[in-house]
C-alpha cells in the first residue's frame, strides 16, 4: 500500500480549492522578562520582535498551498492596517484575495500574544497573554450577498471547497446553504465551529468533527467502536453526507460513508507540541484527495500522517507532499542509518533537510585501516548531511575481486561512525542512477584519486555536483 500512496501523491497536479470562512492574523510579540512591574504583579516583557502569521482559514490556505494546491480565499476583513497585513501575507503566499471583502465596521480578526523568551532552555517559550480583536456578529446582509454572489459566480470553478468555520460570523446559515449547494459540481467540505448544530452543515459532502464535537451532535459519549460506529451514522443522516471523519484523539481517525463502509486507521505515536493545526490538516487533505477514484483507506492514512506532522511541531509550522512521503517510506525510522534510494529521496527531500547541503562518497569499504578511518573522520567536518553508498558483495565480484568482508559486517561497522548520517548499498559498478536521484552537493573521493578516472564524473558535471578529496594521512 505504501508504494501506491506515494504514487498518487507525486501524481498530484496543482488542484483548484476555494476556502470559504473566517479569517484571521496570528501577531507574535517576543521578548524577555528579567523583572516585575513595579505598578502591579505583572511581568514586563521586553520588546525584541514581533512576527505575522495567517490563522482560521488563512492557516488552512496556507497548509494547502505548501502540499501544492492553487488556494483562493473568501472571507471578510476589516478595512484597515490589520487587512494590509493580510494582504501583504496572502500576496507572498500566491493566494487569491478576489474574494476578501472588506467590512469597515468590523475589526479584522487578530490574535495578539505576548511571548515570553526564557533564558533556561528547560522552559523555552511562555505565553504571558492573548489579546483578541474580533467581531463575532454575523456579517450584515449587504456583505453577506456579496460573498453569495461570490460564491455563485465561482464555485463551479473550483476542484474543492473548503468551509472553514470559527464562529467569527462570516459563515452565515445563507452561505453554508449556497456552500451546500456547490455539492452538484464541486466536493464541499466542513471543518466545523465548537457548539455549532449540526443540522447547518446539511447537503455538504463530508465534514471532520472531533471526538467532544461529535458528542455533542449525538447525545452520546463515544466509549466504544459501537458507539463511535453508531455516532458516524447518526451524523451522516442527519446532515445528508457522503461520508464523515470523527477524530478519535490518541486511538486515531474513524471513517464512514453513506453505504456504511467504515474503518479505523490507528495514530501513529508521536511526540506531541503543539496540537494547533491537526484539524486544519486533515480537512486539507480530504479536499486535496477528493476524487472519488481515491480509496478511503489511502485518504485516511495521508491525514493521519499529515495531522502527524503538524503535532510534532512548534510555529511556524510547515507540511510539504515531499514531508508526507518521507513519512510513509520512513516513518519513525529516519535515525536508522541504512536506507534505499528512495528512503533517501524522501528524507532529503522533507522540509527538515531540504536546504541541507548533501556529502556523498562511496567504495567497498571491505578493509577499514586506519587511513579509511581517518577518512571518514574528515569526512564528519563537512558540514550537512552524509552519505556513504557501499559496493555490494555482487558488485565486487562483477568486477572480478571478492570482497574481504561480508556485505552484512561492513554495514554493521560502518554504522558504528557517527560521522556517517545515512549508508546505501547498491549493486552496480558505478553510482550514476543514485547520483542522479539525489543530486548531492559535494563528491568526496581521497586523494589518492587525484590521479585517477572517476566513472562517475560525466554524471557529476551534469548534475552540477562538486568534487572534493581528503588527505587521509
Amino acid at each position: 500500500m505504501k508504494s501506491e500512496i506515494v504514487s498518487l501523491i507525486q501524481s498530484l497536479e496543482k488542484p483548484k480549492i476555494l476556502i470559504i470562512g473566517d479569517l484571521m492574523i496570528d501577531h507574535f510579540i517576543w521578548g524577555s522578562v528579567s523583572r516585575i512591574s513595579p505598578e502591579a504583579p505583572t511581568p514586563v516583557l521586553a520588546f525584541e520582535e514581533e512576527s505575522f502569521q495567517l490563522g482560521g482559514a488563512g492557516f488552512t490556505a496556507s497548509v494547502l498551498v505548501q502540499l501544492g494546491a492553487k488556494v483562493d480565499l473568501a472571507a471578510v476583513s476589516g478595512d484597515d492596517a490589520g487587512r494590509e497585513t493580510l494582504l501583504k501575507i496572502l500576496d507572498e503566499l500566491q493566494i487569491g484575495v478576489q474574494g476578501i471583502i472588506a467590512d469597515p465596521t468590523r475589526d479584522t480578526t487578530r490574535k495578539q500574544r505576548l511571548q515570553a523568551r526564557d533564558t533556561d532552555l528547560s522552559s523555552g517559550v511562555q505565553q504571558l497573554m492573548r489579546l483578541d480583536y474580533e467581531s463575532t456578529e454575523a456579517i450584515n446582509g449587504e456583505i453577506e450577498g456579496k460573498l453569495i454572489d461570490f460564491i455563485k459566480k465561482n464555485g463551479s470553478d473550483y476542484d474543492a471547497i473548503i468551509a472553514s468555520d470559527y464562529g467569527k460570523g462570516v459563515l452565515t446559515d445563507k452561505i453554508l446553504t449556497e456552500i451546500a449547494a456547490c455539492r452538484n459540481t464541486t466536493p464541499v467540505f466542513a471543518d466545523p465551529k465548537k457548539g455549532a448544530e449540526l443540522e447547518i452543515y446539511k447537503g455538504f459532502t463530508a465534514m471532520k468533527p472531533n471526538r467532544h464535537e461529535a458528542e455533542s451532535y449525538v447525545g452520546f459519549k463515544l466509549k466504544t467502536k459501537e458507539d463511535v460506529l453508531k455516532a458516524g451514522k447518526i451524523i451522516l443522516e442527519r446532515a445528508d453526507l457522503e461520508y464523515t471523519f470523527i477524530s478519535l484523539d490518541a486511538e486515531g481517525i474513524f471513517y464512514i460513508r453513506k453505504d456504511g463502509h467504515y474503518q479505523i486507521v490507528p495514530t501513529q505515536k508521536k511526540e506531541v507540541y503543539d496540537v494547533a493545526g491537526a484539524g486544519d490538516s486533515v480537512v486539507s487533505i480530504m479536499a486535496l484527495l477528493s476524487q472519488e477514484s481515491n480509496p478511503p483507506r489511502y485518504l485516511m492514512e495521508v491525514a493521519n500522517i499529515a495531522a502527524g506532522i503538524m503535532i510534532s511541531q512548534k510555529q511556524p509550522k510547515t507540511i510539504t507532499r515531499e514531508d508526507i512521503i518521507k513519512h510513509i517510506l520512513v516513518g519513525e525510522d529516519a535515525a536508522h542509518k541504512v536506507k534505499s534510494v528512495e528512503e533517501l529521496k524522501a528524507i532529503l527531500n522533507s522540509s527538515e533537510f531540504r536546504n541541507r547541503q548533501v556529502n556523498f562518497t562511496n567504495g567497498f569499504f571491505d578493509n577499514i585501516n586506519p587511513l579509511q578511518i581517518k577518512f571518514l573522520e574528515k569526512l564528519g567536518l563537512y558540514d550537512g548531511i552524509r552519505i556513504v553508498a557501499v559496493n555490494s558483495d555482487r558488485s565486487i565480484r562483477d568486477s572480478g575481486q571478492e570482497p574481504l568482508l561480508p556485505e552484512t559486517d561492513r554495514l554493521r561497522l560502518l554504522q558504528m561512525f557517527d560521522c556517517i548520517d545515512y549508508i546505501l548499498i547498491f549493486d552496480e559498478e558505478h553510482c550514476d542512477s543514485i547520483l542522479e536521484e539525489l543530486k548531492p552537493d559535494y563528491f568526496i573521493k581521497g586523494a589518492n584519486y587525484k590521479t585517477k578516472k572517476i566513472l562517475e564524473e560525466k554524471t557529476l558535471k551534469k548534475i552540477g555536483c562538486k568534487i572534493d578529496f581528503i588527505e587521509a594521512d
